[in-house]
């Protein structure tokens, strides 16, 4: 049971991670009086500038996780290794993407889907940490785009 908590635990975080960047961050995003037009007006932006290179850390997004964390605390009760699979998938979403952002050969080696949503096609590879939605939905962009 645990297990099966856990694997659901990643696999809801990944949809929820997919979910809030394309349909948050990427379609409410686009319009500069949105509050989330921070992340295609900044990050995307200077990532592009800077052949993916950024060192700032969102405050939005780390605010915005520790807020999506606190309104699941409830699941802990009935689910918890549920609920503590997705915090950490949480806390690794910050650090991932902030170390990748600052790593940009290792991104582009290892997280190349990433890579590949800030340096090719950013209406495709909507995933950070993991793919799964991405290829679930196929939504995921092939691995063609330049070497840094």
């Amino acid at each position: 049971m645990i297990l099966i908590q856990v694997l659901l635990g990643i696999l809801y975080a990944n949809i929820l991670e997919y979910s809030i960047h394309r349909y948050l961050f990427h379609g409410l995003g686009k319009s500069s009086s949105s509050i989330f037009a921070f992340h295609l007006r900044g990050h995307h932006m200077v990532a592009r500038k800077n052949d993916f290179y950024d060192t700032r850390l969102s405050r939005f997004e780390t605010l915005g996780m520790l807020l999506l964390v606190f309104i699941h605390a409830p699941v802990i009760f009935l689910f918890p290794a549920f609920y503590y699979s997705t915090a950490a998938y949480a806390v690794l979403f910050i650090v991932i993407h902030n170390v990748l952002h600052r790593n940009v050969n290792f991104a582009h080696k290892y997280f190349w889907w990433h890579w590949n949503h800030h340096m090719g096609n950013q209406n495709k590879s909507w995933g950070v940490v993991l793919p799964i939605t991405d290829i679930l939905t196929g939504t995921l962009e092939d691995r063609n785009v330049k070497n840094p």
